[in-house]
């Protein structure tokens, strides 16, 4: 029998599509992700204080899921120790972890020789594995006092080592009003990369921050500002059940109840 009609009977056309037995499970995924987006978006604290960064990690092993939690959790500390050491403005944080693209590793290799060249060459046996995780972290910080004379001490201490050639603090251009993003973000990447170095890869890249703007698409959906942030970071969340191993909801703290219980 014809392939094509064989094809065709197996899986019939609906109109001018074929209809293929996996159709449900890739609508039922896009209607889970779709549920929880939606709810991120209309009930998580991120609706009071969007978020203003996109902060990715890359780390400089292939760690479990496990250590990168606990690496979240002193990323965490690190930014209310110097944003907000007394606990008293609000900062919103998302973390989710991402598995990056798939890669070669060598898992065998031996001498072999070449009959047409007539020498010994090395044979590597290679197979497809998992790629590493990395984070990627939404954080709102909309209260932080980023004034020179009322901003908190530590934060004092780390603009003396960040702007010395300035004098120990911030260039008079960062600290106007329009530009307090840049100083934040310059802040962020200094402490992060100063007090994580034990699991933050040494490069330019490992610590890449964005500011989130709210009339321009984040990414390649054609969705705007913190949604779009936010869509990126959740798109390998294929099921509910999913959710769980991407979102980090032990060092989160955007209250999302209804899809963090077992």
């Amino acid at each position: 029998m014809n392939s094509k009609k064989l094809f065709r009977r197996k899986f019939p056309r609906r109109g001018n599509t074929i209809s293929l037995p996996f159709e449900p499970m890739f609508t039922q995924s896009k209607i889970d992700l779709s549920q929880i987006r939606n709810h991120l978006i209309e009930q998580s604290s991120f609706r009071m204080y969007p978020p203003e960064y996109f902060i990715t990690i890359s780390y400089r092993d292939s760690y479990s899921r496990d250590e990168i939690v606990k690496f979240h959790k002193r990323m965490s500390n690190v930014i209310h120790d110097t944003f907000d050491p007394y606990n008293m403005n609000p900062i919103c944080e998302a973390y989710f972890i991402e598995e990056g693209k798939k890669k070669l590793k060598t898992v065998d290799h031996r001498l072999v020789k070449n009959s047409i060249l007539d020498k010994y060459e090395l044979d590597k046996e290679v197979e497809l594995v998992k790629g590493n995780l990395h984070t990627h972290l939404l954080l709102s910080l909309p209260s932080v006092p980023i004034d020179s004379d009322s901003s908190n001490k530590n934060l004092r201490k780390v603009w003396r080592n960040l702007y010395a050639e300035y004098g120990g603090r911030p260039p008079n251009h960062l600290l106007e009003d329009e530009n307090h993003p840049y100083l934040i973000a310059e802040t962020l990447d200094e402490v992060i990369r100063d007090r994580c170095y034990s699991f933050i890869a040494n490069s330019d890249e490992s610590v890449d921050i964005r500011l989130i703007n709210n009339r321009k698409e984040f990414g390649d959906k054609g969705v705007k500002g913190w949604q779009g942030a936010l869509h990126y970071a959740t798109k390998q969340m294929y099921c509910k059940d999913q959710f769980l191993e991407v979102f980090d909801e032990q060092n989160s703290n955007i209250c999302i109840a209804k899809f963090c219980s077992h």
